[in-house]
């Protein structure tokens, strides 16, 4: 009986491993497995995306430094403004040489530059001062009047000279009293004229004849105005150097300053 009972409880024992033998074989995972392990981490990293961390504010980083605007008050008063530009001081009417100051400048003539050598010249009693080519012409000077002659010519009787006097008669009536004078020989034509330094003055042409010819010796005359009077330069040139003196003496006239009282 008892080896009965011993074999009983060893077939219910075989049997429970059958069964449970039985149970783990027939079992089935449930779990789908994506046939693309590739796409799965796609779509898993797609269904549980990435939490981006937000940036974090320090309180302690430096705030970021501004620029300073140009302050005006550097450049100008402290009131801020701009300054003005700064205005050059207008030229003097006379200049810094002294009398019988020699120097080099160049002059255009006919249409080529050339060398000239000049002495400046002062006449306080005239109230001018001018330069001249010494090389071409020879200084005389007078208490109230200066002459410059060609050194080509007989200085006792030269064709070709400047020479300038002063007059206390007011430059227009002296204007209209010259042309006067000069109508007996000339066709002579009164005109305002512009001096590069002495600036406004009358000039008075005596280039041709009454009846319209070309005299053998031509005048050119400046009528400058002064505080008192005026200066008279005439320049006295044969026809044919006019184009040689006639602008050299142009030149000369062009240097002609009237001094400050």
């Amino acid at each position: 009986m008892k080896k009965l009972t011993k074999t009983t409880a060893l077939l219910v024992l075989a049997t429970l491993l059958m069964l449970l033998l039985s149970s783990c074989g027939s079992a089935q995972d449930t779990t789908t497995v994506s046939a693309d392990p590739m796409m799965a981490d796609v779509l898993s990293a797609e269904t549980e995306p990435e939490t981006v961390p937000s940036v974090e504010t320090d309180s302690s980083l430096p705030e970021p430094e501004l620029i300073p605007m140009a302050d005006n008050g550097s450049f100008g008063e402290e009131t801020g403004t701009i300054p003005e530009p700064e205005t050059a001081p207008a030229a003097d009417s006379s200049t810094s040489r002294q009398d019988g100051e020699r120097f080099q400048d160049s002059i255009m003539l006919e249409g080529m530059p050339e060398a000239v050598f000049y002495e400046h010249v002062k006449n306080d009693v005239i109230g001018i001062e001018l330069d001249y080519d010494y090389e071409n012409f020879e200084r005389r000077s007078g208490s109230a009047s200066e002459c410059f002659i060609s050194k080509y010519d007989n200085a006792d009787a030269p064709e070709n000279y400047l020479e300038i006097f002063y007059t206390e008669e007011d430059s227009d009536s002296a204007a209209a009293s010259i042309a006067e004078g000069l109508s007996a020989n000339y066709a002579a034509n009164k005109e305002a004229f512009t001096l590069k330094n002495a600036g406004a003055c009358t000039r008075i042409d005596a280039s041709s004849t009454p009846d319209g010819q070309m005299p053998d010796h031509l005048q050119t005359v400046y009528i400058i105005p002064l505080q008192k009077g005026c200066a008279v330069a005439t320049a006295h040139y044969s026809a044919e150097a006019a184009e040689g003196f006639g602008h050299r003496f142009a030149e000369i006239m062009d240097t002609l300053t009237v001094m400050s009282k």
